[in-house]
């Protein structure tokens, strides 16, 4: 019994399969119609023909560029991650200004908070002169 769902499901498939294949070649048929398209298509056919073609006359050629723009690629996903591993780092000492901002706005709090008493108790009162 599980032998004929399992062949009614592929049976199934395929046909699917089928159906959107032949819906795509209807669908590639029906826009050559235009003319725009069919000259599109036949340029691009033609490009993609002489590029099989020098790869097939010379391989290394084409292997070389693909290692060439490799290396260059990999260079540059290295760049970029030495700059995020620097900009996280530049990130976490600024995650610390805050705390060390408030501490020093706090010292800064208590030195001028210190300051007038220290000043008024060394200054004699008649030394005390108001600018107004």
């Amino acid at each position: 019994m599980s032998n004929i769902r399992e062949e009614y499901k592929c049976a199934k498939k395929s046909k699917f399969m089928q159906a959107v294949f032949i819906g795509a070649l209807a669908g590639a048929a029906v826009s050559l119609f235009d003319k725009n398209t069919r000259y599109s298509v036949l340029e691009n056919s033609k490009s993609c023909m002489s590029n099989m073609k020098e790869f097939v006359k010379n391989p290394n050629g084409v292997l070389s560029q693909v290692r060439e723009t490799s290396s260059k690629v990999r260079s540059t996903v290295e760049k970029i991650s030495d700059d995020v591993s620097f900009i996280s780092q530049k990130v976490e000492e600024m995650k610390d200004i805050p705390s060390q901002v408030a501490q020093v706005v706090m010292e800064t709090k208590e030195v001028f908070a210190a300051e007038p008493e220290e000043t008024s108790s060394n200054q004699d009162p008649q030394e005390r002169v108001s600018l107004n």
